[in-house]
């Protein structure tokens, strides 16, 4: 039975997020309809925790959800609130931020480098401190502290291999850094990551993008994740121009790495039977 009421719950309580979770559910519920459309491989809205995102081909679009909420009592925050707009004469909508991460891969990885910095040069007197701190510890605290701020989302993005190349550049000069090793001091990659027992920051990257993958295969296909990867197949023309790194193209070039990277091992291996 419905009812009415003029008293909030208190402040801090536990029971404010749920009932606001509710109530946001209820109104939502009008605007599905009108909003939806099965065709599109991405729904109209996307909701992480307290956070949504609405989707409209045209701005009456969402300026009719603005409508709608208010039919419920709910004013749209205009301070915390961002109008993005996607069109092909503009990419500004690559430095628009969602969870954490900006829409485009390589103003993310920038992002992401400038954060890592800021994290690493906290920790300054650390990596300065010599013989003080043993290199195993200042490794373990570069990895928790640092590079898990430059690694944050990063099965994401959509790499060329002058991406993975800077990436991985920046990556040494952060673990000579770390180990105090100056550029007087001659010291090889492989020697570099042995040290640290590290790999490469591109090979860490890839491991991430297959893990999410993976996360995506095994979830109904009806998931947003999984109707993007296979509009990724669509017959339809694509526009003029050079093609964008997506991470669809980024799995697929992923693939035929692999693949000839077996044909390579087979004959390698076919080379040394004969040879023996």
């Amino acid at each position: 039975m419905p009812f009415t009421t003029n008293i909030g719950t208190p402040q801090g309580a536990s029971l404010s997020p749920v009932l606001f979770i509710v109530y946001l559910e209820h109104a939502l519920r009008d605007i599905r309809p009108v909003q939806n459309d099965k065709q599109e491989p991405v729904p109209a809205e996307i909701i992480y925790a307290d956070d949504v995102d609405f989707i409209g081909k045209k701005d009456a679009d969402v300026n009719s959800i603005e409508k709608t909420l208010k039919t419920h009592c709910l004013k749209v925050n205009v301070d915390k609130t961002e109008h993005t707009s996607v069109r092909k004469d503009s990419e500004h909508w690559k430095t628009t931020k969602k969870v954490g991460s900006l829409l485009g891969s390589k103003e993310d990885i920038e992002h992401r480098k400038h954060l890592s910095k800021i994290a690493f040069n906290k920790l300054t007197n650390i990596w300065k401190s010599g013989n003080k701190t043993k290199q195993k510890t200042k490794i373990k605290l570069y990895n928790s502290l640092v590079k898990s701020v430059l690694l944050y989302n990063c099965g994401t993005w959509a790499l060329t291999k002058t991406d993975e190349d800077r990436l991985d550049s920046f990556h040494r000069k952060q673990l000579r850094n770390t180990l105090g090793i100056r550029y007087l001091t001659i010291i090889s990659n492989a020697s570099l990551y042995r040290k640290c027992r590290e790999a490469p920051l591109s090979m860490q990257v890839l491991e991430a993008r297959w893990r999410l993958f993976g996360h995506v295969l095994w979830r109904d296909r009806n998931i947003p994740a999984n109707k993007a990867m296979l509009f990724y197949f669509s017959d339809n023309k694509r526009t003029r121009g050079r093609p964008q790194t997506t991470l669809p193209i980024t799995l697929n070039n992923d693939l035929k790495k692999l693949v000839a990277t077996k044909r390579e091992l087979t004959i390698r291996q076919t080379w040394i039977l004969y040879a023996s």
